[in-house]
C-alpha cells in the first residue's frame, strides 16, 4: 500500500469507531468527522496525481458513483445526507486500493445491512408477536442507522484480499 492509498484508509482507521458510535445513538453523521475524509482524499489523489502524472480517474469516478447512488436514494428518505457524504469519502478511498475495493465497498455495506434488518424484524416478530404486515413498521426501536454498515463494508472490502488470492 502506498502512503497516498494510506492517507485517506488511515483516516477511516481514526473515524470509523465514533462514527459507528454516534450514527447508532443519534442517527446521525456529523460533517465535523466526515467532512475531512474529503480533504485526506483531495491530499491521496494530488499527491497520486504529481508523483505519477496520472490523474486517479478510477478513485474519483468510484467516490462520484457512490455518492450520486446514495443521493438517489435519499430521495426516497432511506438515507440521510450524512449516510451520503460518507458514501463519497469511503467510494474514494476504496477506489484508491482497487478497481474490486471500489466495486465491493458498497456492495457489502448493502448485504451487511440487508441481513442486520432481516435479523431486526425476525427479532421484532420473536418479541412482540406481530403479524408480518405490522412487523416491516419503522419504529425508534427498529430503526437501523446506515452508516455502520457502509463502514462495516468498506472494511471488509480492504480485508477480502487477504483472505481470497
Amino acid at each position: 500500500m502506498t502512503l497516498w492509498q494510506m492517507i485517506p484508509v488511515a483516516y477511516l482507521a481514526v473515524v470509523t469507531i465514533p462514527l459507528v458510535r454516534i450514527d447508532w445513538k443519534t442517527h446521525k453523521l456529523p460533517n465535523s468527522w466526515v467532512m475531512p475524509g474529503y480533504v485526506a482524499l483531495v491530499i491521496s489523489w494530488v499527491g497520486l496525481w504529481v508523483s505519477s502524472g496520472e490523474y486517479p480517474l478510477i478513485p474519483a469516478l468510484s467516490a462520484a458513483g457512490y455518492f450520486t447512488f446514495m443521493l438517489i436514494l435519499s430521495f426516497g428518505g432511506g438515507m440521510g445526507m450524512g449516510d451520503v457524504k460518507l458514501a463519497g469519502v469511503l467510494g474514494g478511498a476504496a477506489g484508491l486500493i482497487s478497481v474490486p475495493a471500489a466495486i465491493l465497498s458498497p456492495v457489502l455495506g448493502f448485504i451487511s445491512g440487508g441481513l442486520v434488518a432481516v435479523l431486526v424484524l425476525v427479532m421484532t416478530l420473536v418479541q412482540k408477536k406481530l403479524p408480518l404486515s405490522q412487523a416491516w413498521a419503522v419504529t425508534k426501536q427498529t430503526k437501523i442507522p446506515f452508516g455502520p454498515m457502509m463502514l462495516l463494508g468498506f472494511w471488509l472490502a480492504m480485508l477480502l484480499p487477504l483472505f481470497v488470492e
